[in-house]
């Protein structure tokens, strides 16, 4: 995969340097990534100093701020690994775009979330855009793309995480709840929301409250605000 922007590069260098493959760089960004070029110069890795036009064309992105980096996946945690430790787990129902992905990436990093699982049409967490959108959280956080949550719900109930199901119409106030120390957290897609099969087998129901002058929050301003409450709680 490809991996652009300035701080996802600095995160993968610095988390996974053995994941690089080549390097793009252009003049303007060459001396800002020097310890990059010279770990491909000691490893003997292929690195480019190329124009901004062209970078857009590798990268078939304009939002690259001057660097790309071809580089192996991460390794893939199993459902099992992602419940091995206490604290919260997030789960995302159906969201497909891959800046609001990148972006709930980065406060998950942020937070200190154990691991995303999340239900997709294809695995948006290894796009090039959630990459950059997420600021590095991409090489911090473990996220997992699965076809159901039959095993991961068994998985989650058989570690003793509690479940909670996010919902703009329904549930108990995010400020009223205490939180369990390890908690699953569901949040769905905008518009559709969590499915109506996925919500009956989940008993405990949030909302965010609010003026109700819009529908909604965004689902990463959403989770955004979970998180920060279920770390506050975590603190005391």
């Amino acid at each position: 995969m490809k991996v652009y922007g300035r701080h996802a590069a600095h995160s993968l260098y610095k988390h996974r340097p053995e994941g690089i493959i080549r390097v793009y760089v252009t003049q303007e960004t060459l001396f800002e990534f020097k310890p990059i070029i010279r770990y491909c110069v000691d490893n003997k890795l292929a690195y480019h100093v190329v124009t901004s036009e062209e970078l857009d064309d590798i990268t078939k992105a304009s939002h690259h701020e001057g660097v790309a980096l071809l580089v192996k996946n991460r390794p893939t945690p199993e459902i099992k690994d992602i419940f091995q430790k206490k604290g919260v787990v997030l789960a995302l129902d159906g969201v497909e775009n891959p800046h609001n992905l990148g972006a709930i990436l980065r406060t998950c990093a942020h937070f200190g979330v154990k691991g995303v699982i999340y239900k997709a049409k294809v695995p948006v967490a290894l796009t090039g855009a959630a990459y950059r959108t997420s600021e590095g959280g991409a090489e911090i956080i473990d996220s997992l793309h699965v076809q159901d949550w039959v095993t991961v719900l068994s998985e989650a109930r058989s570690k003793g995480f509690e479940i909670y199901a996010t919902s703009s119409h329904k549930g108990e106030s995010l400020y009223e709840t205490k939180f369990s120390e390890s908690a699953l957290i569901f949040m769905g897609a905008e518009g559709e929301g969590l499915s109506s099969d996925l919500l009956k087998k989940i008993t405990r129901h949030l909302q965010i409250p609010g003026t109700e002058s819009v529908e909604s929050l965004n689902v990463a301003s959403a989770t955004a605000v979970i998180l920060s409450e279920f770390y506050r709680q975590s603190l005391s």
